[in-house]
């Protein structure tokens, strides 16, 4: 619903709250879970950072302002969206999308590098005087006055927005980058000391409800930049995050580090790693964890790169990881097909008992070497060794052999920087930190009195044979897997100078695509692929999006599509197809009402360019005759030029909001035998048993099928 921009509209009483909050709000965004549109996720707040401005009656009215906000989410939501454009200004651009649709109130505080500059109030205080002190002063006359208009409004209004509860969800996010480890370790500490005394807050708002909507923290996410880790900061970190603290991103990068502190560093990142990624206290208290890892590998020495890798192969907790820096345009092949050895032990291979779901790697090159190179690892179950090797694709023997070795035994570090056999260079060594199934990968050799073996968090270690409790097969005493392993990879591919990507994708896929639902590909480069190839390697496939990435059977891709037994319901395709009228195929057997992918696809999203293949008239009318005959697509994205997106908009736009006919999940039996319980009860007539009006429309109403249409129609930049 539009609003006044001005006095005397409904809603003119919250204008001054709405005023404090200018140049204090921006809009944040994310893809939506399993669907391929964008929307708006939450309000970012920043809060003033100086003793000044950040006073307790300041801060009082900016908390005032967001719990009336809030509640006008709660009662009008359509009210609330237009109250943040126009009268908060939060900043829209042209191309950005409109904020047209449910919008629950949502906030995420955010603590960039302004709140640790000198003379600023930094996150941990600033928080505290927020949401303790703030939040427990008592109303301003000002506040309860916007609250009885607001009530009377509500009544008017006779309604309240259905699926919103009533409190604010929140979250916090800390970027604490580029500081030295005693500044860091005084902010973590400080942090963590605020986050328990807010959760305290919180649950006695939420025990005895106040006049304000109860604050609800659900998300921390922490950004630490370079992690050169003391003794000392990784017990800092590592108790921080093993809390039960709700992170749902943890950032941090892996920087190479001096040579004088190399034993040091490889002792503290192996026991963070250990720490927070490999965790062994799940029980049903301490199933909290960081949700999202994201990496940053620009500077990473081999060491720290096995070692990360290695701890990725045991991750307990964590369901997302974002991998940036990895591979370098300086490496050499050797390097490069190394790195890709160690990721796929990590995350493809049956050794990985990863909890980790969905990957993302950026900017990473992918040759014929490369792949031969991880077919090896598959093969072998194995990572690479520590030298690099001329030839990384010769694979050996399977390595299925595991040991079992005690707390405390104590395992040589490897390196090949090390020369392991001279007094010069003695090896770091490591403790176990708990009783363990480690990996065996050396060869069997009956006159070795030691073994090489995995130890999650620090990469290949030597131990001797004697401190082995048992060594069995994998067949005979599996290290259980507790996790369905990944189905979701995103990898933005990028090609050396020179380099043609050539024909490798199927071979890739054919070693990691079987247990994957999601793919993207972004390639800035030669690749290609065709999509039976796609198909065939990744039958579980239901989400795929191409870009950039050339379909060499552009001509009969639609047909496959229709004719494979493609699960695919999501399909987005940017740069893919060589000619126009390949798109207007493809919204030909979308658009047929008794094709298979019809009545299976409900995502499409199509953008081509002039260096490609441009959507022109044919296809955006061919896009339109689909739209009047499908009755399964909930959400259509396309790009064109400007001259068709002015002509053809209003066209589109009268199918945006339509209704279809969206297939949910069966009911469960139980669900049908407690609807069936409703009209057959015991054989008496009663009101327990009787179906009243309202009875019957929330069954109707969970049982609808119906879903809204959403169309974008954009303008290609």
């Amino acid at each position: 619903m539009a609003i006044d921009a001005a006095p005397p509209g409904r809603w003119a009483f919250l204008y001054p709250w709405c005023q404090a909050l200018r140049g204090k709000l921006h809009l944040e965004g994310r893809m939506a879970e399993h669907s391929a549109r964008w929307e708006y996720h939450c309000v970012a707040v920043r809060l003033p950072n100086t003793l000044h401005e950040a006073n307790i009656k300041a801060l009082c009215r900016i908390h005032e302002a967001l719990d009336l906000l809030a509640r006008v989410a709660i009662v009008d939501n359509a009210a609330y969206r237009v109250l943040l454009v126009q009268q908060c200004r939060v900043p829209m651009h042209d191309d950005d999308q409109s904020l047209d649709s449910e919008f629950p109130p949502r906030f995420r505080f955010v603590f960039n590098e302004k709140y640790l500059e000198d003379g600023a109030l930094s996150p941990a205080p600033l928080c505290r005087r927020y949401f303790i002190n703030a939040s427990s002063q008592r109303e301003s006359e000002a506040y309860l006055e916007a609250r009885s208009a607001l009530q009377q409004l509500e009544s008017s209004l006779c309604r309240r927005e259905a699926g919103f509860a009533d409190r604010i969800p929140f979250s916090l996010q800390f970027e604490l980058v580029a500081l030295p480890n005693d500044v860091l370790e005084t902010h973590l500490r400080d942090l963590s000391t605020m986050l328990d005394a807010v959760q305290a807050s919180q649950a006695r708002a939420l025990a005895t409800p106040g006049a304000f909507l109860p604050l609800e923290m659900d998300a921390i996410r922490l950004d630490v930049g370079n992690l050169n880790t003391s003794r000392s900061l990784t017990r800092r970190l590592t108790n921080m995050l093993n809390s039960r603290l709700p992170f749902s991103l943890f950032a941090f990068s892996l920087k190479q580090a001096a040579a004088k502190k190399r034993v040091d560093m490889r002792d503290n990142v192996g026991c963070f790693l250990r720490a927070v990624l490999c965790r062994v206290d799940l029980t049903p208290v301490a199933q909290s964890g960081i949700e999202t890892l994201s990496v940053g590998c620009l500077g990473c020495d081999k060491w720290r790169f096995a070692a990360l890798c290695s701890a990725i192969s045991a991750a307990s907790v964590s369901k997302n990881l974002r991998l940036y820096g990895v591979f370098l345009s300086s490496d050499t092949p050797e390097l490069r097909a190394w790195k890709w050895q160690w990721l796929a032990y990590a995350l493809f291979s049956k050794a990985s008992l990863s909890s980790i779901a969905s990957v993302f790697i950026s900017a990473a090159p992918l040759t014929a070497r490369d792949v031969a190179a991880i077919a090896a690892v598959l093969a072998t179950n194995s990572p690479p060794p520590i030298a690099l090797e001329e030839r990384p694709e010769l694979a050996t023997s399977d390595r299925d052999t595991y040991a079992y070795f005690p707390e405390g035994t104590r395992l040589n570090l490897l390196d090949d920087v090390e020369d392991l056999d001279t007094e010069e260079h003695a090896p770091s060594t490591v403790l176990l930190d708990r009783d363990s199934w480690l990996q065996i990968v050396s060869d069997s050799d009956a006159s070795s009195s030691s073994l090489d073996v995995v130890l999650p968090g620090y990469g290949i270690c030597r131990v001797d044979q004697s401190c082995a409790s048992r060594i069995e097969r994998r067949a005979a005493s599996p290290p259980h897997r507790r996790f369905a392993g990944l189905e979701a990879f995103v990898i933005a591919l990028k090609l050396p100078d020179r380099e043609h990507g050539g024909a490798v994708l199927p071979d890739f896929l054919e070693l990691i695509g079987a247990p994957l639902r999601f793919l993207n590909i972004i390639a800035a480069g030669s690749y290609s692929v065709n999509f039976s190839a796609i198909s065939q390697r990744c039958p579980q496939l239901t989400e795929l999006f191409l870009n950039g990435i050339e379909l060499i059977d552009a001509d009969s891709f639609a047909q496959d599509l229709e004719r494979t037994d493609s699960k695919i319901v999501r399909l987005g395709l940017v740069n893919a197809f060589s000619a126009s009228h390949h798109v207007t195929q493809l919204a030909e057997v979308v658009g047929d009402p008794t094709s298979r992918l019809a009545a299976q696809m409900t995502e499409l999203c199509l953008t081509g360019s002039r260096t490609s293949w441009p959507i022109d008239e044919t296809n955006v009318l061919a896009l339109l005759a689909m739209l009047e005959t499908n009755r399964t697509l909930t959400y259509v994205n396309l790009t064109v030029e400007r001259d068709l997106h002015a002509q053809y908009l209003e066209a589109f736009q009268r199918h945006d909001g339509e209704a279809v006919a969206a297939v949910k999940a069966k009911l469960a039996m139980e669900c049908k035998v407690a609807f069936l319980s409703v009209v057959r009860g015991h054989g008496v007539t009663s009101t327990c048993n009787a179906l009243d009006d309202r009875v019957l429309t929330c069954i109707f109403s969970f049982a609808a099928t119906c879903a809204t249409r959403t169309i974008r129609f954009v303008v290609e930049e």
